[in-house]
């Protein structure tokens, strides 16, 4: 007899089956039930694990009186389906633990606890880690792949510190991160090594409102397992800011977006909204009818063209108040000015105020080393000065650090200098939330 039941959205993942599997342990008078659907990339863990669940079908709900249902990781309605179908009889009390956005909660009379984490098993590990609850080894290892799962390995961006502590905790009761290693190795399909051979050659780079974006469609003869997978393995592997790939089966008329983000400007889950999809900031998908497949990939390019959000370029990070040299002055007077405003290099002008070169520290080094602290600045400085329009992007100044090794970019517009990158600029723009306005000035 059932009275109290838990499960998550159809087609169960890892980080479903993690947060499933704490249930279990934090609710033991529930009974599991599982979808009649486990992804690919969840279904060798599920195969070796099934009998730590405990699942019932949905089909064993029929004539029961359901009084409590907990739901985790989905807000949808459309994604408990499934369920929901086989449950007469009096409206149960439903409860959901689900760690996305809110807004897109439409399973009327629920009550939602949030949790604004990278993976929603480390929500309910942070709930059983609360409460001293202990898991066997396997518990722990089911719980840790989810985590895994859901946050590229705890680097994506939306990883919050909960999402270490709890994966940390899980650490203590017994993981095991070889296990894992070998759950998260989900390209192994025939069918999946193929397609990502050819989504390599057919994979598009475009610069979309700065955004190094890449872009691929593909045509299938029918519905393939594990594309999500092969998406985020050419993720790695071309590390763009973001990738969006359509599939479209001819048959029948169905186009399949599945996309990955590096950036949280580049918000997917918000993205995709409009054409049904949803997921997270940094992973997300839609699926839908399409009567003709290239033409949908055209306007889900143009889409982007109006949607994304611009990319952070050199103006909106770069230090604006610039101090420099004069290229007449005395290497002495410049190691002073320089240890004065405490930078480790600075632009060299000329008496008109143009760039003219870049002296640091190296340079100053020579010059006493050759006791020549009174010779102009002009006879140390660089010559070849590697400088940088206020539009040049992100992405395109990292470029030009490593290609260079440099670690200061000045910035020139209408020939004369507008403001310096540094560094540290530089690592404060890819720190900074994408809120967060410009900043004034700012030192390496």
């Amino acid at each position: 007899m059932f009275v109290n039941i838990a499960f998550g959205h159809t087609n169960m993942d890892l980080d479903c089956l993690g947060s499933l599997i704490l249930v279990k342990k934090l609710f033991p008078d529930y009974v599991l039930v599982r979808s009649r659907l486990i992804h690919p990339a969840a279904y060798t863990l599920y195969n070796l694990f099934e009998s730590h669940f405990g699942f019932a079908e949905p089909v064993d709900l029929e004539g029961e009186t359901i009084e409590n249902i907990i739901v985790v990781d989905t807000s949808s309605s459309a994604r408990i389906k499934e369920y929901l179908e086989h449950i007469r009889g009096p409206h149960p009390n439903i409860t959901i633990y689900d760690h996305h956005p809110a807004e897109h909660c439409d399973i009327l009379g629920a009550r939602r606890v949030g949790f604004p984490w990278g993976a929603n098993t480390s929500g309910l590990g942070g709930l059983a880690r609360e409460r001293g609850i202990r898991l066997e080894s396997e518990e722990a290892t089911i719980a840790l792949t989810g985590i895994y799962a859901d946050t590229g390995c705890l680097i994506y961006e939306n990883v919050k510190p909960l999402d270490l502590e709890v994966a940390a905790w899980l650490l203590d009761m017994g993981a095991s991160l070889k296990l894992v290693k070998s759950f998260l190795e989900t390209i192994k399909e025939d069918d999946q090594i193929q397609i990502l051979n050819r989504l390599l050659l057919a994979a598009q780079p475009s610069s979309i409102q700065g955004n190094e974006i890449l872009l691929s469609y593909l045509e299938l003869d029918r519905q393939v397992s594990g594309l999500a997978a092969v998406i985020e393995k050419i993720t790695d592997v071309k590390n763009p800011d973001a990738y969006f790939a359509v599939f479209f089966i001819p048959k029948n008329n169905t186009a399949l977006v599945i996309a990955r983000s590096r950036r949280s400007r580049i918000d997917l889950h918000e993205i995709l909204a409009p054409y049904g999809g949803g997921g997270h900031q940094s992973a997300a998908s839609a699926k839908l009818n399409a009567g003709d497949g290239r033409l949908f990939y055209d306007e889900l390019r143009e889409y982007l063209e109006r949607s994304l959000a611009p990319a952070l370029r050199a103006r909106d990070i770069m230090s604006r108040e610039v101090f420099s040299v004069n290229e007449n002055q005395s290497l002495l007077e410049a190691s002073k000015y320089m240890e004065q405003v405490n930078h480790t290099g600075l632009p060299v002008l000329d008496n008109e105020g143009k760039l003219n070169g870049f002296l640091s520290l190296r340079e100053i080094m020579k010059g006493r080393k050759n006791s020549q602290m009174s010779s102009p600045v002009r006879a140390y400085m660089i010559r070849n000065v590697i400088s940088a329009p206020p539009g040049i992007t992100m992405r395109e100044i990292e470029r030009l650090f490593f290609r260079h090794h440099i670690g200061h970019l000045p910035i020139v517009e209408n020939n004369a200098l507008a403001g310096i990158v540094s560094r540290g600029d530089y690592l404060r723009g890819r720190m900074r939330p994408p809120s967060v306005p410009a900043a004034g000035t700012t030192e390496e």
